[in-house]
């Protein structure tokens, strides 16, 4: 992942950046609206699945539930963890794709309690709720403000289309301050945090908090727009980093001269994020002071179906009668590397903020900056004030209105965010896309954005039987889908566009571990992240010039436009320029782009100049080493592979590897635009050198890298080569035998992305076992975190223990988030995409997840198709376009809107005498990524590892047995062995006696490794 390195001598202790603030609210002057509207610009913003060139992106109450248990909980073997090791389900008939699910969600859920993720979770899977209906709403009661001539009902609804169980994370719980897993809202365009009282600014995290490298901030709830970025604090050598917006989320309800906030007294609270509808719903009940009591909820989305505009609902009951005040507001608080160009009223009921970025031009990546408005319509009853103007970065307006008790009201504002990256006028697309936005109302607005996300949806991976597996999934799809847009200019930083973490630069995470499994699905959404290279190839250019290369050269980190030294942020040690292995990964993602989508004329515009670009690159890159016998090869010198625990190495395996793939699909590319290819092309890539030590069957990491030594890696690298390059040749065991030995040489405290790796390569590889599932739970149970899917970028307080400049992990890691999505979309089915017109599938199944795993809306150069995997049998399905072919392990097949039938892979049934491989597992103990079901999958390399010392395994053998022996391997050196037929009563093992249970129980002072528990 992103690689925490010094960006300069005096970036060892960089100084916080103070976040730009505006003053204190200033005093409201009262100013009576008329009922007409300002006269707003005649073009609106366009949707999502608009294309104008040149513009850039076109576009109740419920009880609390159960408390989680904790982390490490002894159990019966009759009743395993949630999320842990699980039994084979019975054998189930062939798999038929499911019924796809209505577009349209259930309007009236039936509440549930909800259920957590696992013992590691806090995700909730419930209905949501709003407040209790008040007594008076089978009536429709209004209050008008003649001044605004609106109306707002106060007629109650029982809950908003969206509301699913299955879709909805939700917790009842207010985050503690420190908690920085805060629920999130994006289109692509707009991303921003919501904080636990549903509104506003909030900066969680206790003293001393602060987030990691280059910035070392301290965290907060940010808004941020896609590709605006500014000059970086003097702790980067001002390099660029994200900027973020004014936040404009605040309606702030006060009443008797009281104001809810954060410390209110509340009851009934419930927050919940609607992943199917991209909603965060906030409701309580607030108790003031004085012991009165309002019934709040908060609504806040940014609009799927228009980019620019985000909105926040606010739904009061007052249980009492009097008169309230709802300030609107846009807080300079959350504003960072912004200044101010004006702030203040900008219309009828609507204000704005204007500002300039700081010291980065629109085109240039330095200079004067760019300039943005954040502008907000206030729709609400009474008379509307607004602040005076000012010279910050916030503002404020405000309505005053009389309540009665039982009454619901409605107060909207409609925000509208544009910039120079996408207009040319800034401020009034801004004023426009906002007010046309309250023009069009709350429910239109609603509506029109939830077809947008169930357009999105129409992709879906379904994990039946798995709820909380299922919650996790929708989880990743969610992170990704609300960072991208369909037509976007920008590609997609580690943190997506929900922080500032790593400083919203662009890494090879984007090609790597996020593009794959949005290709697959939704190739739309993928595009911006080549068309950013293409988009930036002239920098890239300019870079190759001024560090005598050729070709195409893109910085490790890059921004606005890819320049190597005003954006990488990398240089202690110099990864900006060693971290070679990025050029071919962003020309892998090129020819991936191709193969998936078939596109020609792309290619020949667009694809070809990247793949050519790159190639020169690797020609100039390389050196050439005269062997024995006048034969000679190629050495890449001097490299840092994605390992960054070693650097400055010659002849890094999976940087070769990917300078040889990315060549070979210049020498494609070429035939297929019309060009001639340059032969040296082909003669580099056939001699490159790939370390291999062929008595281990293992490639090296790289030349001279000591395998016996077993130096730890920071994260995947050399089994980059089982997946995704599918590297060829491929001596016969070697992928088995590289992906174990690196499998139990990285660092467990390393970035999360890598045990997805490691599950993809297992199920293509089958060994015997189910090592793919314990590979699986490795890459998400550590990871996700709070009620609403955050996934950390490592288990622990920081990614990589051997990363002296690491700081807190990233959150929301969408590196991670997008590895795990793969093992479905590429490792479970077997998907890789192929030069000629196939694709090619091999569907396998691990017993845990028997009730099968669907993958709903692949998508392949024009055609979509569902594939059901099974325990048995797996149906590919077409549901539009042609028929087409895909290679499969029995030849070539053609799959029709009939369905076609295929054996799925079941490496666990493979014949053997362990009476323990694959059978349910359980600990009273385990360390986040070492668990149970690790010690009975059939691989060794894979380890259950305890919290703590005297913890015991047990392993449910399915029926009665007669073992005759037990064996453990790992390195637990102190332990008994127990046998039972009925789970409770125990005695030690005797070879030949009946038994149902085994248990290992650990006696050393110290928890000590199993790797596997054998049981013969």
């Amino acid at each position: 992942m992103p690689r925490r390195r010094r960006p300069g001598n005096k970036a060892n202790n960089p100084a916080e950046e103070v976040p730009r603030r505006g003053p204190a609210p200033r005093a409201i002057r009262k100013a009576h609206t008329s009922p007409a509207e300002d006269a707003t610009p005649p073009h609106p913003h366009p949707t999502e699945s608009a294309h104008q060139p040149g513009r850039g992106h076109r576009h109740g109450w419920a009880a609390p539930p159960p408390q989680p248990a904790p982390h490490h909980t002894a159990r019966s073997p009759h009743n395993p963890p949630p999320g842990g090791h699980r039994s084979p389900a019975p054998p189930t008939p062939p798999a038929r794709i499911p019924p796809r699910p209505s577009p349209t969600p259930h309007a009236h859920p039936v509440t549930t309690t909800p259920r957590l993720l696992g013992p590691a979770l806090a995700l909730a899977l419930a209905a949501p709720l709003l407040p209790p209906t008040p007594t008076t709403a089978t009536a429709t009661a209004t209050a008008t403000a003649a001044s605004t001539n609106t109306t707002t009902t106060a007629e109650a609804t029982a809950g908003t289309p969206c509301d699913s169980p299955a879709w909805t994370l939700s917790t009842h719980t207010p985050a503690p301050p420190d908690d920085p897993f805060h629920a999130y809202a994006g289109n692509g365009y707009l991303g921003l945090r919501v904080p636990p009282s549903g509104t506003g600014y909030a900066a969680p995290g206790g003293p001393g908090a602060k987030t990691g490298w280059p910035l070392y901030m301290h965290p907060y709830d940010g808004a941020f727009v896609s590709g605006l970025y500014a000059r970086g604090p003097a702790g980067t050598a001002h390099r660029q980093a994200v900027a973020a917006l004014p936040t404009w989320t605040g309606l702030d309800v006060t009443a008797g001269g009281e104001t809810y906030g954060p410390k209110s007294r509340t009851t009934g609270y419930r927050q919940s994020l609607d992943m199917r509808c991209g909603i965060v719903r906030t409701s309580l009940t607030w108790v003031h002071k004085d012991g009165r009591r309002t019934d709040l909820t908060y609504e806040v989305l940014a609009d799927r179906a228009r980019p620019h505009v985000g909105a926040v609902r606010l739904s009061l009951t007052p249980h009492w009668s009097g008169s309230v005040t709802v300030t609107d507001r846009v807080d300079g608080h959350g504003a960072r590397r912004l200044d101010p160009t004006g702030a203040g009223p900008a219309g009828k009921r609507t204000a704005a903020v204007g500002f300039r970025t700081q010291g980065t031009g629109t085109d240039t990546g330095t200079g004067t900056g760019t300039d943005g408005t954040v502008a907000s319509t206030l729709r609400a009853p009474g008379r509307t004030h607004t602040a005076r103007p000012s010279d910050d970065l916030s503002t404020q307006q405000s309505a005053d209105f009389g309540v009665h008790t039982g009454t619901r009201y409605d107060v909207t504002k409609y925000v509208g965010v544009d910039t120079a990256l996408t207009s040319r006028t800034p401020r009034p697309a801004a004023l426009s896309a906002s007010q046309r936005a309250a023009a069009a109302g709350w429910d239109a607005l609603v509506r029109e954005h939830t077809a947008a996300w169930r357009t999105l949806w129409a992709s879906d991976i379904e994990v039946p039987g798995r709820p909380a597996l299922q919650a996790q999934v929708r989880a990743a799809q969610y992170g990704l889908l609300s960072s991208l847009r369909a037509g976007g200019r920008d590609s997609i930083a580690p943190t997506g566009l929900s922080s500032d973490n790593y400083a919203g630069m662009v890494f090879w995470d984007a090609e790597t571990w996020m593009f794959p499994s949005l290709l697959a699905t939704r190739p739309r959404l993928a595009e911006p992240v080549v068309e950013y290279r293409y988009r930036t190839r002239g920098a890239a250019a300019d870079n190759a010039r001024k560090t005598s290369v050729g070709g195409l050269m893109y910085p490790w980190t890059s921004a606005s436009s890819g320049s190597l030294w005003n954006e990488c942020q990398s240089w202690y040690p110099p990864h900006c320029v060693i971290q070679n292995h990025l050029q071919g990964d962003v020309a892998l993602a090129a020819w991936q782009y191709y193969q998936a989508t078939g596109d020609r004329a792309w290619l020949r515009a667009k694809g070809w100049p990247l793949l050519k670009g790159l190639a020169q690159y690797w020609t100039s890159r390389v050196t050439k080493n005269d062997e024995k016998g006048g034969t000679y090869s190629y050495s890449v010198k001097d490299v840092a592979g994605p390992d960054e625990y070693s650097n400055g190495v010659d002849d890094g395996v999976y940087t070769n590897a990917v300078a040889a793939t990315s060549l070979r699909a210049a020498v494609r590319a070429a035939r297929l635009a019309g060009a001639a290819p340059d032969p040296r092309w082909t003669r580099i890539a056939d001699r490159l050198r790939i370390p291999y030590d062929a008595r281990r069957k293992v490639f090296l990491q790289y030349a001279g890298y000591d395998i016996d030594g077993g130096a730890d890696i920071k994260q995947a690298d050399a089994v980059l080569l089982l997946y995704p390059l599918d590297w060829r040749p491929m001596p016969k065991g070697a992928a088995a035998a590289t992906l174990d030995y690196y499998a139990a040489h990285t660092d467990r405290d390393g970035p999360a992305m890598t045990d997805s790796v490691h599950a993809v390569a297992a199920a293509a590889i089958g060994e015997p076992g189910c090592a793919t599932y314990t590979f699986l739970e490795r890459a998400s149970r550590p990871f996700f975190r709070g009620p609403f899917g955050t996934f950390s970028e490592s288990r622990g307080s920081k990614a990589g223990a051997g990363d002296a400049l690491a700081g807190e992990p990233a959150q929301d890691f969408l590196t991670g988030k997008g590895g795990f999505l793969q093992v479905f979309t590429h490792g479970l089915t077997g998907l890789r995409l192929r030069d000629d017109d196939a694709v090619r599938l091999d569907p396998m199944l691990p017993p845990q997840l028997s009730t099968g795993v669907t993958v709903r809306g692949l998508q392949w150069r024009g055609r979509t198709y569902d594939v059901a995997i099974g325990a048995e049998r797996t149906t590919v399905l077409l549901t539009s376009g042609r028929p087409f072919t895909v290679v499969t392990a029995g030849g070539r097949r053609t799959v029709t809107a009939h369905g076609l039938t295929l054996a799925t892979r079941r490496p666990d049934r493979t014949p053997t005498a362990d009476l323990a491989r694959c059978r349910t597992a359980t600990a009273t103990s385990e360390d986040p990524g070492q668990y149970a079901g690790a010690a009975v999958d059939g691989n060794p390399a894979t380890t259950w590892l305890p919290a703590k010392a005297g913890a015991a395994l047990t392993v449910d053998l399915g029926a009665r047995r007669s073992p005759s022996r037990v064996t453990v391997s790992g390195g637990a050196r102190s332990y008994r062995v127990r046998t039972s037929v009925d789970g409770r009563r125990w005695t030690p093992f005797a070879a030949g006696a009946a038994a149902r249970f085994v248990r290992l129980t650990q006696t050393g002072n110290a928890p000590e490794p199993v790797g596997e528990l054998t049981v013969r």
